[in-house]
């Protein structure tokens, strides 16, 4: 966090879900269920090509923000869109993203794959990679417990 000049770094974080392809897809498509997997954090969701997505969280480094543009939507295939983080007001991480999403054998295998630009001071891939991490498997809960709210339905 003490070189001044910016860095780039990329990862993927993969997660294969038990749900179906549909029901993954919903989870991200539809802004009531996003809200509702993704935390009090975000604030509005407005998924269309051109859409945006903002939100944010305190915690003990300070008042986070995200704001995401999504770029291209391929239903059921593939989500591009890009967003930027900001600590206090001040951006750190620039990042262009892709999820994919396949079938794998009646569940589903998502792929989270991030490029970003880091501009310290930051927490740069490994804040990025905790948090995604954290959200991929707070979509498991509420995957897990939606299909249960719909089984006995």
């Amino acid at each position: 966090m003490s070189d001044e000049r910016q860095h780039h770094d990329q990862f993927t974080l993969e997660r294969i879900y038990p749900n179906c392809l549909d029901h993954v897809w919903a989870a991200w498509a539809e802004p009531e269920k996003k809200m509702a997997w993704f935390g009090d954090g975000l604030t509005e969701v407005d998924f269309r090509e051109g859409g945006r997505e903002r939100g944010g969280f305190s915690n003990d480094m300070g008042e986070h923000t995200k704001e995401a543009t999504f770029f291209e939507i391929s239903e059921r295939e593939r989500i591009v869109y890009g967003y930027s983080m900001a600590m206090n007001g001040r951006i750190h991480t620039v990042s262009l993203v892709t999820v994919l999403f396949e079938d794998h054998g009646g569940g589903t295998r998502l792929r989270h794959i991030e490029q970003m630009c880091v501009i310290p001071p930051s927490d740069g891939i490994e804040g990025r990679t905790h948090g995604w991490g954290a959200l991929l498997d707070q979509l498991g809960r509420y995957l897990e417990t939606d299909s249960r709210k719909e089984a006995t339905q």
